[in-house]
């Protein structure tokens, strides 16, 4: 048998650990430390939160390779493919890289099990360090103080949000969860807050780690156009398809607490036009308006219904959705409350922590269920039930806006698609 591709690797690494998560550091650490990555790299900024992590992380890598620095990226799951998780300076690792880092962890593990998340965390590290970048940005997987991105010491950590995701493995008091997140906070370094109303927990635990918090609303502020860095200097925000001003700012203030930019710098950089894929992504698809998002909690729902309300359309808005059985999914249907004319469920039963489209339609009474089913054989029927100024909304989990933009993707290769 000749080496495996990153293909085989992926489903190996599937298969190798008995559960698909196992919060803790001691294994990954242990490998971590054989294969020397803990202290890498120059300059490492933590990113943790329920949502708006891939956004910051895009800003700070953005922003940072804009002043020449060679930026690694680190963010989870991916959409499409699994190299999307693992960037420098914007561009997605090769297969071979991977590959490679892959099969130097398996080697320096021995007899340790890992995790899917903890083999690709660590590939990302081995990557980095492989690249010699200057600075790697991390997002936070899950929680935080037992997140194998924890292993590494950052020199400033951001925590966008506090809201209820993953409840069976963090709770379901955000009290509880802020403790998660604020464990990628470091003793005398800064960590800066973008949750505007915090639990009293965070802002205790934060204390007690002793790091230098920066909280929105008070040591720095922003608004629709506008970051006050907590320097006092305004600095205007770009408009940036898809992404909140608050995470754009609280990446602003991380580069400024980083001491990686000046603030004339920070003034002066300006913001490449950019979206992050799969955040208010927006098409044209056979004359239908249809609406891409990766809101899978009640914050990110809530988030998604305020864009879909601040848009008057003529026809009715359709969901299209599909979700994790480890989400607040009661919270979730409640945030769309009036907002979807009709629901189609997407199966998802080929993920293991998905909830049924059987369980889903129950949480849905009262709602009009049109149709169930997978991605694939949904949308055809959509699309043809579907009249001009009508919007088709795909939203629930990072699997149902993957699949849409995989098949979408395909139909347009073909020639069959309709941007």
């Amino acid at each position: 048998m000749g080496a495996l591709t990153l293909s085989d690797w992926l489903d190996k690494l599937q298969l190798q650990h008995p559960v698909e998560i196992d919060l803790g550091l001691d294994r990954v650490s242990q490998v971590a430390a054989e294969l020397d990555l803990l202290k890498a790299v120059p300059t490492t900024i933590t990113v943790a939160g329920t949502n708006g992590k891939g956004s910051v992380v895009e800003v700070l890598s953005s922003v940072l390779t804009g002043t020449g620095r060679s930026v690694g990226s680190y963010t989870s799951p991916h959409l499409l493919r699994f190299n999307e998780r693992i960037r420098i300076d914007g561009h997605e690792a090769s297969d071979r890289d991977i590959v490679e880092a892959f099969e130097t962890i398996d080697r320096a593990r021995g007899d340790i099990s890992l995790t899917y998340f903890e083999v690709a965390t660590l590939a990302a590290l081995w990557i980095f360090r492989d690249r010699n970048v200057d600075v790697q940005v991390l997002e936070v997987g899950l929680g935080g103080r037992l997140d194998a991105v924890n292993i590494i010491d950052a020199e400033v950590a951001v925590v966008t949000s506090i809201g209820l995701d993953h409840i069976d493995w963090l709770g379901d008091d955000r009290g509880q969860i802020a403790v998660e997140k604020a464990g990628v906070a470091r003793a005398g370094r800064p960590c800066v807050v973008a949750e505007g109303d915090p639990p009293a927990s965070l802002r205790e635990r934060l204390d007690e780690i002793g790091a230098e918090s920066v909280w929105v609303g008070s040591d720095w502020s922003v608004s629709d156009t506008h970051v006050t860095l907590s320097s006092g200097h305004d600095l205007a925000l770009p408009a940036v398809s898809g992404l909140l001003p608050k995470n754009v700012g609280a990446a602003m203030e991380a580069l400024y607490q980083s001491g990686l930019m000046t603030v004339d710098q920070l003034l002066t950089c300006g913001l490449p036009p950019f979206s992050v894929p799969g955040r208010l992504d927006r098409q044209l698809r056979a004359e239908l308006d249809v609406v891409m998002d990766v809101a899978h909690n009640v914050e990110s729902a809530k988030v998604l219904v305020d864009y879909l309300q601040a848009q008057d359309i003529p026809g009715k808005t359709k969901a299209m959705f599909g979700v994790m059985g480890d989400k607040p999914i009661h919270d979730m249907i409640a945030t769309c409350a009036g907002v979807f004319d009709e629901w189609h469920l997407i199966d998802l039963s080929h993920i293991d922590r998905a909830m049924t489209v059987d369980a889903l339609a129950d949480v849905l009474s009262g709602e009009l269920v049109a149709a169930r089913g997978r991605f694939e054989a949904l949308w055809p029927a959509v699309r043809d039930g579907s009249g001009q100024g009508d919007r088709v909304v795909i939203f629930g989990s990072f699997f149902s806006v993957g699949e849409a933009l995989a098949f979408f993707n395909a139909e347009d290769a073909a020639g069959g698609g309709g941007h």
